[in-house]
């Protein structure tokens, strides 16, 4: 005997559910409102290219994981350039520390030199 599932609230039957006790002719009646449809199993249909399929996905796994390799490579590589700016930008740091700890005594000392004549 088929099955049929409520396709809207049908009594007590909410829509999703199995619709089961009822006579032929209340089944054919709501069959035709469109309140109910007949269940259908969902078929699976034998797959024959899954060896073309395997041979496709492998490829597949084989460009990404060249790919990953890249990526590595290309990131270990920005890494090395980050590390070498950052050494840049602190001996850049300590050289303009130093000048500018040299200005100010500079300036101090032409100060000094300037009110002692007077």
């Amino acid at each position: 005997m088929p099955k049929y599932i409520a396709k809207q609230s049908v009594g007590h039957f909410r829509p999703g559910q199995e619709i089961e006790g009822l006579e032929d002719k209340q089944l054919q009646a709501l069959l035709t409102s469109g309140a109910i449809e007949e269940y259908k199993a969902l078929e699976q249909t034998p797959s024959d290219d899954s060896s073309d399929e395997l041979e496709k996905l492998k490829g597949e796994v084989a460009d990404l994981t060249a790919t990953n390799k890249q990526l590595i490579e290309e990131k270990d590589k920005a890494i090395g350039e980050v590390a070498d700016l950052k050494s840049k930008v602190t001996k850049l740091e300590a050289d303009l520390a130093a000048a500018v700890a040299k200005t100010p005594k500079a300036e101090k000392a032409a100060d000094k030199g300037a009110t002692d004549t007077k």
